[in-house]
């Protein structure tokens, strides 16, 4: 069984982010409560992990609880082709004009 901390790690590492980040994106001034939900000294609270969820809705609200799964459930997807295309056609036609 993951610890909390191990579960914190695997979202910041999934996210692709730092704890300051996690911090701020949640409203807290100072990373301070992961640093030691991490040592073990501390578990977050049930309003801490509301806030990481609410944050950031592709985490695995499963994940976050209890380390099962993975820790992201939605990912960005490249754009389709026909939309890479519009996007092209419309940069040829502001290239054009100026």
């Amino acid at each position: 069984m993951k610890t909390p901390g191990e579960i914190l790690d695997e979202i910041v590492e999934a996210l692709g982010i730092n704890y300051v980040d996690l911090a701020k994106s949640i409203g807290v001034s100072r990373p301070d409560i992961f640093y030691n939900v991490r040592a073990g000294r501390a578990k977050p609270s049930y309003e801490t992990l509301q806030s990481i969820a609410n944050a950031y809705p592709q985490i695995d609200c499963r994940f976050l609880l209890t380390g099962q799964g993975k820790p992201l459930v939605k990912t960005i997807e490249a754009p389709k082709d026909e939309f890479k295309e519009y996007i092209k056609r419309i940069l040829k036609e502001i290239n054009e004009e100026n």
